[in-house]
């Protein structure tokens, strides 16, 4: 079964856009790009160097040999992998290179012949560092990373999900250790089922949560932008929102709430409004949690 990963260029508009769009996650968003200059903006460093007198820093030797690696974790359908998706222009902007991100197949795993996950994690870690020219930057995303990640002590785990588990820890070292222009992200719904040495590893550990009011205001804002709501309405929806024993995350909001009743609106030639959403905020149960 061959190995493909999925390419992108950054920096592109769609991506742009896309990251200009995720509301309600600043922090996130921040806190992720803010680390991945950290890694790849060197000139960034040097200035700051150069402005403080700070040479011979231990903690800054030790902080910059650590390894490249951020975990995204957290609830479904909270941001995760759109932010991941969408990083990569920002980032290039940023540093004024071009940044290539790579995602893993669903089939990384392969099709359970003996060493197939191993293999495969090795040949993935090869194809993004043999794909990158020059200064390019590489993101390499796993998603669903308990699928490769889990905890060795698990009562479940299999002799060769253990061995994938060695060569993927084995890989991060070596991007860490042969000082390559990758960042490898994992996403992960089930940060607790993994291993602690890929925990430990991590950077950071950025988690994504359920909007809170304050969030789920920014949400409907953007729902409506362009119609000018006003904070009554707002308000409103906010209140009719809320879940108190499970909230809705972000999909549910948007891909379900929002896209049921634009579709609504449109097949009924109706104007869209507070009072569309409002209808479906009652029949539109929140996702379940991990």
């Amino acid at each position: 079964m061959e190995l493909e990963l999925r390419e992108t260029k950054h920096p592109i508009t769609l991506a742009n856009d896309a990251f200009n769009e995720l509301v309600a996650i600043e922090d996130q968003k921040a806190g992720l790009l803010g680390m991945l200059r950290f890694f790849f903006d060197k000139s960034r460093l040097a200035k700051w160097q150069k402005k403080h007198g700070i040479y011979e820093f231990a903690l800054l030797d030790k902080v910059m040999s650590g390894t490249p690696l951020i975990i995204l974790e957290g609830d479904v359908g909270c941001g995760k992998t759109a932010l991941a998706n969408c990083i990569g222009t920002p980032l290039a902007k940023a540093l004024d290179k071009r940044v290539i991100a790579f995602e893993t197949p669903s089939n990384i795993r392969g099709s359970g012949r003996v060493g197939e996950i191993s293999s495969r994690i090795t040949e993935a870690f090869s194809k993004v560092k043999s794909s990158l020219r020059g200064d390019d930057i590489g993101l390499f995303i796993i998603d669903e990373a308990d699928d490769l990640a889990t905890d060795r002590e698990q009562n479940q785990a299999h002799h060769e999900d253990k061995a994938g588990l060695n060569v993927l820890i084995k890989q991060i070292d070596l991007v860490a250790r042969d000082s390559t222009n990758i960042a490898v992200m994992l996403i992960t719904n089930r940060l607790k089922v993994l291993d602690p040495a890929v925990v430990r590893r991590a950077s950071q550990v950025i988690t994504f949560a359920r909007p809170n009011r304050s969030g789920r205001a920014e949400v409907f804002r953007s729902m409506l932008k362009g119609l000018n709501p006003s904070d009554d309405d707002v308000s409103e929806l906010v209140e009719a929102s809320e879940r108190n024993d499970r909230p809705f995350c972000f999909s549910d909001l948007f891909q379900k709430i929002g896209r049921q009743a634009l579709m609504s609106a449109i097949a009924e030639d109706r104007p869209f409004d507070k009072s569309i959403l409002l209808n479906f905020i009652t029949k539109v149960e929140p996702s379940p949690t991990i």
